[in-house]
C-alpha cells in the first residue's frame, strides 16, 4: 500500500486533495507525535468528519499509524519520499493557479 493507493480511495476534487496536501504537511511537522482526528481539523480549520476519512484512508494505506483514536506520521524511506513527492507537486500546481489567476486579474482587471 501506498500513498497513491490512498489518493485512489479519495475524491479526486482539489478540496480533497488541498486537505489531504495540509494534512500530511501537519503530521510532517509533528513526526511520531500522536494527534487526534479533533486536533488535526482545529488546527486545519477543517470540518472533523473530512479529516477523519482522510486520516483513516491513509492510515488503510501504511501511510500513517493509528494509535487508538490518534494517528502519527513514523515515516519509512519510501513512504517519506512518496509524501514528499506529493507534497513538492501539489505546492507546485497551487503556484501555477496562483500565478495564472494573477496574470488574469492583471489583463482583464480585477472584478
Amino acid at each position: 500500500m501506498s500513498l497513491h493507493t490512498a489518493l485512489g480511495r479519495l475524491p479526486g476534487d482539489r478540496a480533497t486533495e488541498t486537505t489531504v496536501r495540509e494534512v500530511l504537511e501537519l503530521m510532517r511537522i509533528h513526526v511520531n507525535e500522536p494527534i487526534s482526528p479533533y486536533e488535526v481539523a482545529r488546527r486545519l480549520e477543517r470540518p472533523e468528519p473530512v479529516v477523519s476519512v482522510i486520516l483513516s484512508t491513509l492510515t488503510d494505506a501504511y501511510v500513517l499509524r493509528a494509535e487508538g483514536d490518534r494517528y502519527r506520521y513514523d515515516p519509512d524511506p519510501l513512504n517519506d519520499l512518496d509524501v514528499r513527492r506529493f507534497l513538492a507537486r501539489a505546492a507546485t500546481h497551487s503556484q501555477l493557479v496562483q500565478n495564472n489567476v494573477a496574470r488574469f486579474r492583471e489583463r482583464y482587471g480585477h472584478h
